[in-house]
C-alpha cells in the first residue's frame, strides 16, 4: 500500500477532485478536463481521439497530437508523470482510490448484509457510500456528453444504496433517516416505487399514517398524468393496508438480555413514564462513570419501545452546539426536522434582543416537533452523558418542566448531580453492584476477586473478567486498570487493534468512510475490523450506528495510541473533513484543534457559530467565536463577532472588534459595523463621520448601502430630515434585506407625509430582516404604519397593527428594546378619542419602559392625560420631570420629543389663560419644524399660534390659517378634529368649525366600535 503521501485519490461524485495532488495549480481548463476524461475510465486506457473530442469538441485544433502532448505535460505537472501514462492506444489515469469504485464496493457490501440480515453492518455500509456523495457525478462538467452515460449509471447506484440505507434505518428504528433517504431517492426518480413503500412504511413506523397516505396520492396522480398507468401491485397493496385499518407505530422487541440488579429503578421510571402523560416529568439518573446508567437507560428504553413507547435517544458532549442533543433525538423519528431554518423562517433576531425571548421562539419549535409524534404509550426523551449539555438544552428541559404541556418523559443521565441544569421530578442514583449481583454478572468464581477490585462497578467488572477469560494463558492475576484490561484485550485481535484505536481517537461514533479514509484502508477491511470490535464487545450497536460501548472503554483504548499518532489521526481526519460540504463544524474544529492546525480549528469554529446564530443562540455564537479568535485572531472572524456582539446590544465590544478589523479590512465593513455602533450609541455626528467614511471604501452595494442608512438616520436623529432624505437617495437601490423602503416610509412619517408613508410601509409589511445589524426596521415598519394610519385618523387600524406590533416584538424577542412603546402609542390614539383609559396606558408604559426616548414620551402622555382632565398643575409638574429628565443630549430624535413638550407647553398656557407664553412656545413649535421639514408639527404649531393670537387679540394670517386647516386630514386628521374646534371657539372662524366636523365624522367612521363613543365626545364640543 502506498503511503499517505505517495496516495493519489480521484473524487468524481460532485465536482472533479484529485487528494494527493494540487488541482488547484493547474490553470489550464483543458488540461483539467483531459484528466476529468482520463479519471471517467478509472485507470483504462482513453484514445486520443476520445480525449480530443472531450477537449476540444467541434472547434478541433489544426495539430491535436501536438496540443493534446502539451496538455497532457500540464496535467503530469500536477498529477504526477507516473500516473498520467502514455500507453499503445492512448492514455491513462492510475489512482490508489476511485470514490466511485469505493460506491459500487460498499452498495454491494450494503447489498449482501441486508439480505443477510445484519441491519447494522448493512446500514453502516450504505451511509458510507452515500458520504461519498458529493453531487452528481462530475458536477461541474454538467452538458459534457462523454459523461452522460457514466452519470446514469451511478445516479442510479446511488439510488439503489439509498433504497439500501432507508430499508436499513427503517429496520433500526431510525424513522426520520429511512424517510429522508426515501425522499431522496424519490426526488431523484419519482417513478421509484420501491423508495415510495419505504417512505410509506416509515411514516407510519413513525405514527404518521395520514404523511403516508399522502405520498401514494402524490405519485399515483403523477404515474396516471406522466405515464397513464397505476401504481404496482405491490404498492397499491400496501395502500390499500393502511386503508383498511390505522396501522400502530412500529414497536421494538423487547431486549434479549436480563439486566442484574436494577429492578427498583425499572420500576419506576416505569412509573415516571405513566406518570408524564399528564404532563412533562424530569428525572435525573446519576452515578459515578461505569456504574451503569446508560445501560439502565437503555435497557428500560428497549422495553418501553417493545410496549409502543416513543423512545429518543441524544448524547450530549462538551461544547456541543445548542440543543444538539435533542435535535439528534428528534431527527432519528422526523424526517422534515429543520433547525437551520428556524431563524431564516422567523427572521433574524432584532437588535437587543433578549437570549430568553429568542429560546421561547426555538422552544416553541421543538415543542411542536415532539406535539407531532405518536401518541402510542407515552413519548420519552433520554439524554446521556448530560454533564456535557449546553445551556440552551438545560434551559429547554426546564421550561418543558415549568409548563408540563407536553407528555413527555425526560431520563437525564450524569455523573454528577450538581450539575444538571434543571430541578427533576424524581433522582435515580444508580449504586454499584452487591456480592450476590456480581455473582450474577461474571460468575461466583470470580466474584470475590473482582468485587475487592472494582468495588462493584460492573464496567469495570465486565472488562476484567474479559480480561480474564480471553487470555492465552490460563492465569489468576487481573489487570490493575480498566485501562490494562482493555490493552490486553486490544493486542489479541491483530491488524483490527489499530483501526479501533484509530475510531477511539477520532470519536465515540464511528464514520466508516472517514475513519477508512483516514487510515487509507479500503472501507470493506476497515468494516470487518468494526464486525470484530462488536464480537469482543468494543463496540456497540446504538440507534442503528456503531459506537464504543462506553466513553471509558473508549478512551481506554484512544490512549494505546502515542501523541503523536493521535495528532496525525486528528490532522489527517480534518483535512478530509474540510472536503465535506456538510461535515459537522465542530467535528471540523476539533480534529484540526487536536491535530495542530489552529487556523482551520477557528474555521470550524466559525461555520459552527453561524449554526448557533440559525438556531438564535447568540450567547453561543458568540462563545464560539471568542474560541476561534483566540486560536486564529484575524479581521474576518473580528468582523463575525462584532455583528453578534452588535445584535447582543454589547456595543463596546462590537466597536472593540470592528476597530482591530480596520487594520486589515479593504472592504469598509469594519467602518459600517462602527457606523451602527455610533449610531446606536446615538454619538451621532460620529455615526455620520463614519458612515460617509464606510460608504466611500465599500465595493460591496450592501455594505454601502447599509452604512448610507446609518448617516441618514443620525441626520434625521439630529433633526435634519432633508439631509436624510438626501442621503437615503444616494442609498437608491439598495439591496432588498436592508429594507431601504421601510426606512424611507419611517422618515416620511417624521416629515408629517403620512399618505406617502403608507406607499413606502405596506409592501413591507411582513418582510423579514436578513441582516441583523439594521434588522430593527421590521418593528419600526409596523410601529410607523400605525404611527401613519393614527395620523390619518385610521385609530381602529392602527390598534389592530399595534396588536401585530405586540405579536412580532415577542417574536424576535425585542421586548426589553421596546417595553412600553405599545402603550405611549395606545394612549395617544384614546386619547384623541376621548377615552378615559387613556391615562391607565401612559402610566402602565412609564412602569414597563426601560429605554429612556419611551419613557419621556410616556411622561408627556402622563402629561396631556393631566392637561385634558383639567389638572394644569399636575400637567406642568409632569412637563418639568420629563424635561430634567432628558438631558441636553440622551437619545436620539431629541427634537421630537422638544417639539412634542412645547407644544404641550403651549397648551397647558392656553388652558392657564396665560396666551403670551403659549404663543411663544408656538412660535417654537413651528418654527423648528420649518427649519427641519416637519409638515405636521408646523400645521400644529401654527394653530395653536392662531389660538393664542386669537386669545390676544392679534390679527391672524387668515389665509395661512385656511391653508393650515385645510391639510389637517392629511397630517393630522386624529388630533386636527379638536385642533380646529379650539381655533373655531377662539377665533369664531367657520371654516374651522367646518373643518373640525368633517375631521370629527371622518374619526368617527374610522374608530371601528369606538365610533359611537368618540362622536358623543365631539359632540360635546358642538361638533
Amino acid at each position: 500500500m502506498p503511503s499517505m503521501a505517495d496516495r493519489l485519490g480521484v473524487r468524481l461524485l460532485g465536482e472533479f477532485r484529485l487528494e494527493g495532488a494540487e488541482l488547484d495549480r493547474l490553470r489550464s481548463r483543458q488540461a483539467r478536463t483531459l484528466l476529468k476524461r482520463l479519471a471517467l475510465e478509472r485507470g483504462a486506457t482513453v484514445a486520443p481521439d476520445s480525449l480530443v473530442e472531450a477537449v476540444w469538441g467541434d472547434h478541433r485544433p489544426t495539430q491535436p497530437d501536438r496540443d493534446l502532448h502539451v496538455l497532457v505535460s500540464r496535467a503530469r505537472s500536477v498529477a504526477g508523470a507516473d500516473r498520467v501514462v502514455r500507453r499503445d492506444t492512448g492514455y491513462a489515469l492510475l489512482a490508489d482510490w476511485w470514490d466511485v469504485a469505493e460506491l459500487a464496493s460498499l452498495g454491494r457490501e450494503a447489498e449482501r448484509r441486508a439480505e443477510a440480515g445484519d441491519v447494522v453492518g448493512a446500514r453502516t455500509a450504505a451511509e458510507a457510500a452515500l458520504a461519498l456523495v458529493r453531487g452528481p457525478l462530475l458536477a461541474d462538467e454538467p452538458d459534457a456528453e462523454w459523461a452522460a452515460e457514466a452519470r446514469s449509471a451511478v445516479a442510479a447506484a446511488v439510488a439503489e444504496v439509498r433504497r439500501v440505507a432507508a430499508s436499513a434505518a427503517l429496520a433500526s428504528g431510525r424513522f426520520g433517516d429511512a424517510a429522508a433517504h426515501a425522499s431522496e431517492a424519490l426526488h431523484a426518480d419519482p417513478y421509484d416505487e420501491a423508495a415510495l413503500r419505504t417512505l410509506m412504511r416509515a411514516h407510519v413506523a413513525a405514527g404518521r399514517p395520514a404523511s403516508a397516505l399522502a405520498e401514494f396520492a402524490k405519485i399515483r396522480e403523477l404515474l396516471a398524468e406522466e405515464l397513464g398507468v397505476d401504481p404496482a401491485p405491490e404498492t397499491r397493496a400496501l395502500h390499500e393496508e393502511l386503508l383498511r385499518e390505522d396501522p400502530p407505530a412500529a414497536r421494538a422487541p423487547e431486549p434479549t438480555s436480563t439486566l442484574v440488579g436494577r429492578r427498583a429503578e425499572l420500576r419506576a421510571l416505569d412509573g415516571e413514564l405513566a406518570v408524564s402523560r399528564a404532563g412533562a416529568r424530569v428525572v435525573l439518573v446519576s452515578g459515578e462513570p461505569g456504574v451503569g446508567k446508560s445501560t439502565l437507560v437503555d435497557h428500560w428504553g428497549q422495553l418501553a419501545s417493545a410496549r409502543g413507547t416513543v423512545v429518543l435517544r441524544g448524547r450530549a458532549e462538551q461544547g456541543e452546539l445548542a440543543l444538539q442533543p435533542v435535535l439528534d433525538a428528534l431527527v432519528a423519528r422526523l424526517a422534515d426536522l429543520a433547525p437551520e431554518d428556524w431563524a431564516g423562517t422567523g427572521g433574524l433576531p432584532g437588535p437587543g434582543a433578549t437570549s430568553d425571548a429568542l429560546s421561547l421562539r426555538v422552544f416553541a419549535h421543538l415543542d411542536d416537533a415532539v406535539r407531532s409524534l405518536p401518541v402510542g404509550s407515552g413519548t420519552a426523551l433520554i439524554l446521556d452523558d448530560a454533564d456535557g449539555s449546553d445551556p440552551v438544552t438545560w434551559a429547554w428541559l426546564a421550561h418543558v418542566r415549568r409548563r408540563r404541556e407536553l407528555p413527555l418523559l425526560v431520563v437525564v443521565l450524569l455523573r454528577d448531580r450538581a450539575a444538571s441544569g434543571v430541578e427533576p421530578d424524581v433522582t435515580l442514583d444508580v449504586r454499584p453492584l452487591d456480592a450476590d449481583e456480581a455473582a450474577a454478572l461474571v460468575g461466583r468464581d470470580r466474584a470475590a476477586t473482582l468485587l475487592e477490585r472494582t468495588g462493584g462497578n460492573p464496567l469495570l467488572l465486565t472488562e476484567l473478567s474479559r480480561a480474564q477469560a480471553d487470555s492465552a494463558e490460563p492465569t489468576q492475576d487481573v489487570p490493575d486498570s480498566l485501562r490494562d484490561a482493555i490493552a490486553s484485550r486490544l493486542r489479541r485481535i491483530g491488524p483490527a487493534g489499530a483501526t479501533l484505536q484509530a475510531a477511539a481517537v477520532l470519536g465515540s461514533s464511528i464514520d466508516l468512510d472517514l475513519l477508512a479514509a483516514v487510515l487509507g484502508s479500503p472501507s470493506l477491511e476497515v468494516l470487518e475490523h468494526l464486525d470484530l470490535g462488536m464480537r469482543q464487545a468494543f463496540l456497540v450497536e446504538r440507534e442503528g450506528t456503531l459506537a464504543f460501548r462506553h466513553e471509558l472503554v473508549r478512551l481506554a483504548v484512544a490512549a494505546e495510541a502515542g501523541s503523536a499518532r493521535r495528532a496525525w489521526l486528528h490532522r489527517r481526519a480534518a483535512d478530509l473533513l474540510r472536503t465535506r460540504p456538510d461535515a459537522p463544524p465542530l467535528d471540523l474544529a476539533r480534529h484540526a484543534r487536536e491535530g495542530g492546525d489552529r487556523a482551520l480549528a477557528a474555521e470550524g469554529l466559525a461555520q459552527a457559530a453561524q449554526v448557533a446564530l440559525a438556531r438564535l443562540d447568540l450567547p453561543g455564537a458568540e462563545r464560539l467565536l471568542d474560541e476561534a479568535i483566540v486560536l486564529h485572531d484575524t479581521g474576518p472572524l473580528r468582523l463575525r463577532r462584532s455583528r453578534v456582539r452588535l445584535t447582543r446590544g454589547d456595543l463596546d465590544g462590537a466597536d472593540a472588534d470592528a476597530r482591530v478589523a480596520m487594520a486589515s479590512d479593504e472592504t469598509g465593513e469594519a467602518l459600517e459595523l462602527r457606523t451602527w455602533v455610533a449610531r446606536n450609541r446615538h454619538d451621532l455626528d460620529t455615526a455620520i463621520v463614519l458612515g460617509r467614511a464606510a460608504a466611500a471604501a465599500a465595493g460591496d452595494p450592501t455594505i454601502r448601502a447599509s452604512s448610507l442608512i446609518a448617516v441618514a438616520f443620525a441626520h434625521r436623529g439630529n433633526g435634519d430630515l432633508r439631509q436624510a432624505e438626501a442621503v437615503l437617495d444616494e442609498a437608491a437601490g439598495a439591496p432588498p434585506d436592508l429594507g431601504l423602503p421601510a426606512w424611507t416610509g419611517i422618515l416620511r412619517v417624521h416629515q408629517g407625509r403620512p399618505a406617502d408613508a403608507l406607499t413606502a410601509l405596506e409592501p413591507m409589511l411582513g418582510a423579514e430582516a436578513r441582516r441583523a445589524v439594521q434588522g430593527h426596521w421590521v418593528e419600526h415598519t409596523i410601529q410607523m404604519t400605525a404611527h401613519a394610519y393614527g395620523l390619518l385618523g385610521r385609530s381602529a387600524d392602527a390598534l389592530l397593527l399595534l396588536d401585530r406590533l405586540g405579536r412580532e416584538i415577542e417574536r424576535r424577542g425585542t421586548g426589553l428594546r421596546y417595553a412600553g412603546l405599545q402603550h405611549t402609542y395606545r394612549s395617544w390614539l384614546l386619547r384623541n378619542l376621548g377615552d378615559p383609559g387613556a391615562e391607565e396606558l401612559a402610566r402602565t408604559g412609564l412602569e414597563l419602559a426601560h429605554g429612556q426616548e419611551v419613557r419621556a414620551q410616556c411622561q408627556l402622555d402622563v402629561a396631556d392625560c393631566l392637561l385634558r382632565a383639567g389638572d394644569l398643575v399636575g400637567a406642568a409638574e409632569r412637563l418639568a420631570v420629563a424635561e430634567a429628565g432628558s438631558g441636553a443630549r440622551w437619545f436620539h430624535n431629541k427634537w421630537r420629543f422638544d417639539q412634542r413638550r412645547l407644544l404641550l407647553t403651549a397648551r397647558v398656557a392656553l388652558a392657564d389663560r396665560d396666551a403670551a407664553a403659549a404663543l411663544s412656545a408656538a412660535d417654537q413649535v413651528a418654527a423648528g419644524a420649518e427649519e427641519r421639514g416637519d409638515l405636521r408639527y408646523a400645521v400644529l404649531g401654527r394653530l395653536v399660534r392662531a389660538t393664542a393670537q386669537a386669545r390676544l387679540g392679534e390679527t391672524i394670517d387668515q389665509e395661512r390659517l385656511d391653508t393650515d386647516l385645510d391639510r389637517l386630514p392629511g397630517v393630522a386628521a386624529l388630533e386636527g378634529w379638536w385642533l380646529a374646534a379650539d381655533v373655531a371657539d377662539a377665533a369664531g372662524s367657520q371654516h374651522a368649525r367646518a373643518v373640525a366636523r368633517r375631521l370629527a365624522e371622518l374619526v368617527a367612521r374610522d374608530a371601528g366600535d369606538r365610533g359611537d363613543a368618540f362622536r358623543r365626545v365631539a359632540a360635546a364640543r358642538r361638533l
